[in-house]
């Protein structure tokens, strides 16, 4: 497979704050878990991954279900509890979910081992004195297009889908394709963009604009897709943040992500 081609989609290649980046996802995560009541590795399937970490907040507002990139086969949700944050600090609900990892899980397996997490969070949401049935799945990266795949799953009232891959027929031509091992047919079945429909919710679709090209375009051409199905979606092209630190921008109180969501739940 041609160099240019692999450095199209190489976000660990292309920015140089990554290693920092992750770091301090590390350190903010440990901080907040520290000061938080987080109830940890809950078992939602068979496998040892199968597990969900859920911090209550107010029982009567939404959860933020947070899905971590890695494309499907790197990272721990560990280190991505700070994705819920600055939305706990508004009252929501959280719930951090872990999958198999490839090359153990095929695509097929970890799409359904995600659902099989929110199932699982749905039917046990009340045991942690939480309330309110909705439910807003967010993602990076790969964690963006496991994301929009729980669109129009129960309860699910809203996505967030940060930096996601919603075609997924280029990775099968890269070197990323060498561990997740897809076919033609799988990329087809599981890429939203390829049937685009008004789940009756929200999609919030952000993304740095420092991104590699092929990570801003994926972005707006499905943004375009759901608009005009008439769904409810919103752009956040982030100026300033590249693939990695666009995510702070949900972590963060004041973070563009983050105001884009609250006003969204605000205009109901």
């Amino acid at each position: 497979m041609p160099q240019e081609l692999n450095d199209a989609w190489d976000n660990r290649k292309a920015f140089e704050n990554r290693d920092s980046w992750y770091a301090s996802c590390h350190e903010r995560s440990q901080a907040f878990a520290a000061s938080a009541d987080f109830s940890l590795d809950h078992t939602y399937g068979p496998k040892p991954r199968n597990r969900i970490d859920v911090l209550k907040g107010n029982p009567a507002m939404p959860t933020l279900f947070h899905i971590h990139g890695g494309y499907w086969q790197w990272n721990d949700k560990e280190d991505y509890w700070c994705a819920g944050e600055a939305a706990h600090g508004q009252g929501l609900n959280i719930a951090v979910v872990e999958h198999t990892l490839a090359p153990e899980a095929s695509i097929a397996e970890i799409v359904a081992e995600i659902r099989a997490g929110l199932e699982w969070y749905r039917a046990n949401r009340e045991s942690f004195g939480i309330t309110c049935s909705d439910i807003i799945v967010s993602g990076h990266s790969s964690g963006g297009h496991l994301a929009s795949l729980c669109q129009g799953e129960e309860d699910v009232i809203g996505t967030i889908l940060v930096s996601g891959i919603y075609d997924l027929r280029p990775i099968t031509k890269i070197y990323v394709n060498d561990v997740v091992g897809m076919d033609a047919d799988t990329a087809e079945h599981y890429s939203p963009a390829l049937r685009p429909r008004n789940y009756g919710n929200f999609a919030i679709i952000a993304f740095g604009a420092e991104e590699l090209e092929t990570f801003r375009y994926q972005s707006r051409a499905y943004h375009g897709l759901l608009s005009d199905t008439g769904m409810k979606a919103d752009l956040v092209e982030v100026p300033g943040r590249n693939h990695f630190d666009v995510l702070d921008e949900l972590m963060d109180e004041d973070g563009t992500i983050l105001n884009a969501l609250t006003h969204m739940l605000g205009s109901g």
